[in-house]
This record gives structure tokens, sequence and C-alpha cells, in this order.
């Protein structure tokens, strides 16, 4: 049976926005940030707003209206997601009718959780309702809401989560505000100290994700932090594994925390079933492997994992299921 037009799920990611039409045949995303003039005017935003970071004049600013999870420039998300939702759903502009899922962060308070609420109804969306981000990524990668229990490990922009999840719902979660992006920041931050080079975040990203190739190093460039000049530079990969290893071992301790904190029942279960990463860290080179030795239990990375979550929404909006909801 198709599904009606007004269904619509939202993902509002401190990187990425991502959502999920009825009329659409997969997921939508963009870059979530815009580039704000002096009067607060919205001259480019997403891809473009993308291709703007670090070459604005003085008088623009990169902004991300969505930290941590959580809303931080209600009125800027609102529009950001408005212009989504036409872009999304093909240009229609009526949405009066359509009704919204939004994941929200497992550790989101109850104002965080009524400001992402708001936004969506300032955007032109009507009845909308929050599923937490662990339970909509479960559904998404095929955990069902059966009894045993599935651990879960989002790794996101700029924070990481572990949830054990048990007949839909998330029964013990651990949280730590750092992700995937932590990782080009701490790699911004190395280049400068041991190789006097100042690079940008997309090349830090590069860097990060040359990590699993075959090599001794991989070429950087940037600006001499003395002279101000261009420069390029090599850096080991065994540096920027070095420097991946603090993720890890974030990711480690939360879930160590979730089965330390975990009915012997459900440990049980994960011991079987294993650890399953999504989101949009999930393919963090050597992750996985680590997670495997340390806990010595199977850790699978679920297929497509950064929608995991906005697919997990939109089918238990599909549904009309209540399980998870919050």
């Amino acid at each position: 049976m198709p599904l009606p037009s007004r269904h619509i799920a939202v993902d509002l990611g401190s990187s990425t926005i991502r959502l999920r039409c009825a009329e659409s045949a997969g997921v939508w995303s963009a870059p979530h940030l815009a580039v704000v003039d002096d009067q607060g005017a919205v001259r480019a935003w997403g891809e473009e707003a993308w291709r703007m970071a670090g070459r604005t004049p003085p008088h623009l600013r990169l902004v991300r209206p969505v930290t941590g999870g959580a809303v931080t420039d209600l009125a800027l998300a609102a529009r950001l997601l408005g212009s989504a939702l036409r872009v999304a759903r093909s240009g229609r502009k009526r949405m009066r009718a359509s009704e919204a899922l939004v994941c929200v962060p497992d550790h989101a308070t109850s104002m965080e959780r009524h400001v992402l609420r708001q936004v969506c109804k300032d955007a032109g969306l009507n009845r909308v309702t929050t599923v937490t981000q662990s339970v909509a990524a479960a559904v998404g990668a095929g955990v069902s809401s059966a009894p045993a229990g599935a651990l879960l490990v989002d790794i996101g922009a700029d924070r990481s989560s572990a949830a054990m999840i048990a007949f839909g719902a998330a029964l013990v979660t651990r949280t730590v505000p750092r992700g995937a992006g932590t990782v080009d920041q701490r790699l911004v931050r190395h280049t400068r100290e041991t190789c006097g080079l100042t690079v940008s975040r997309s090349m830090a990203e590069e860097a990060k994700l040359a990590a699993g190739r075959e090599g001794d190093s991989v070429s950087v460039r940037g600006q001499d932090s003395e002279r101000g000049m261009p420069r390029t530079t090599e850096i080991s990969l065994t540096e920027i594994r070095e420097v991946l290893r603090t993720t890890y071992e974030d990711t480690g301790l939360i879930v160590s925390g979730v089965l330390d904190s975990s009915p012997p029942e459900l440990v049980d279960d994960v011991m079987d079933r294993g650890v399953l990463l999504c989101g949009a860290g999930a393919g963090l080179y050597g992750l996985d492997a680590y997670l495997r030795e340390r806990l010595r239990i199977p850790v699978h990375v679920a297929e497509a994992p950064g929608d995991a979550s906005i697919q997990g929404a939109f089918d238990l909006g599909r549904q009309g299921a209540p399980v998870g909801v919050a």
C-alpha cells in the first residue's frame, strides 16, 4: 500500500540534514549549515555553503544551527529545514497536512525535544512526533523489536552514543560529546603542532579517510604557520591512526559502560549478536577492529550507516507504531 504523501521523517544532525519523504525513493541529505551576512540574511546553504567554508569575506559567516544534536539557532534551523523540504519534495510548498517524525539524540532534554518540534512546526510541518536516535537507528538497521538485546553505537559528527535496545526501546544509553568530526579537529591541531602547517578541515578529513590506504604516508596541503606561505608535507599513516585511536577509546568506554549497566540476559544476547555500528562515522578506519579486540565480541557496520536513523524514523511513521517514540 503506498504511503500518504504527507509523511516525512526528519534528522537535523549537527553536520548533515536528512529527510525521507513519501514522494522520494530514498534519503535526501545536505550539509547542515548556512552562510549568513551581517543583517542575518542567508546568502547560501547546504552544498553551496559548504564550498564557501574558509573562503567567505569578513561580512559573511558560516553558521551551523544545530550543535551536538541541540538547536542553537531556532530561526535559522527552521528556515533551512523549510528550504530543504521544498527541495526534497520537488518544490511543493503546501505542507499543511504533513506529518513528521523527527529524530532526537538519546541524551536530549525535554526542552531540546520541544525546540526540535518547534523547528519542524515553524518550517511548515503540522503534526510532529519525536523518536530517539538509537531506536530509529535500530529499526533502520534491521534490528527487530524482539526481546533479544541489541547494542547500537551511533558515531555522529560531534557526539557518539551507545544504547542497549530491547522491546523497541533504549534501556541503557551512554554518550560522549565527541565524534567523527572531532577527529578532523585533532588532525588540524596535530599538523599545526608537529609540522608547523595549518590545514583546512576538509584537508584534515581527506587525511582521515586516507588512514585505510596502503602505503606509508599521505600528502597534505596547507599554510606554513610561520611564513604564511602555501606548503605541502607528508604525514605518516601511523600518525593519523594514532590520532584516530582517541576516538576508538572514547567509543570503547561508552560501549563498556552500557554493557556494565545492562542485565546479564541482554549482555548474553549481545555476545551472540554483536555490536552494530551506525552513524556517519561508523566506517571510521580501524574502529570495528579495535572494538572487537577490546570487547571480545562481534562488531558489525550497518548497511548505509549514516542513513540508519532517518530510514528507521520513516519506517516507524509508515507503520504508525508508537514503539520507542518519545
